[in-house]
């Protein structure tokens, strides 16, 4: 962390390229801020600070996470190619937005006409 003196108030804080790479590098295993300051050893309040004043700062959290999404992407579709049905059944809902709904809407019935049959054999029953 470099610090340049100001005549009047406190001095200024900013990150060093160093540690800049190692926010991302943080950012990218999906550290939160919380984790992030307490790793840089400043105060949420320095951090917010931080980053509201360097886009250097935000832009290093975001390759991060970006970084992070990809990796994960990555292995879900390696997961789907090699046949895993639940990641097949994950990314068909995430991606190409196949739902159950979708596919109930496609019958041009009602939903309720699935219990029809159990309504007529429950009806044919002796009442008490």
């Amino acid at each position: 962390m470099t610090i340049s003196n100001n005549k009047v108030g406190r001095p200024l804080v900013e990150f060093t390229d160093d540690q800049l790479r190692q926010i991302s590098q943080l950012a990218q295993i999906g550290c939160s801020d919380k984790e992030i300051y307490s790793v840089m050893g400043v105060s949420k309040a320095t951090f917010i600070r931080l980053k509201d004043r360097d886009p250097r700062v935000q832009a290093a959290i975001d390759t991060g996470q970006a970084e992070l999404h990809m990796k994960l992407r990555r292995y879900q579709i390696e997961l789907a190619c090699s046949g895993s049905v639940p990641m097949l059944i994950h990314l068909g809902k995430a991606i190409l937005g196949q739902t159950p709904a979708a596919l109930a809407i496609d019958h041009k019935e009602s939903p309720l006409s699935q219990f029809l049959p159990r309504a007529e054999t429950i009806k044919g029953l002796p009442s008490k």
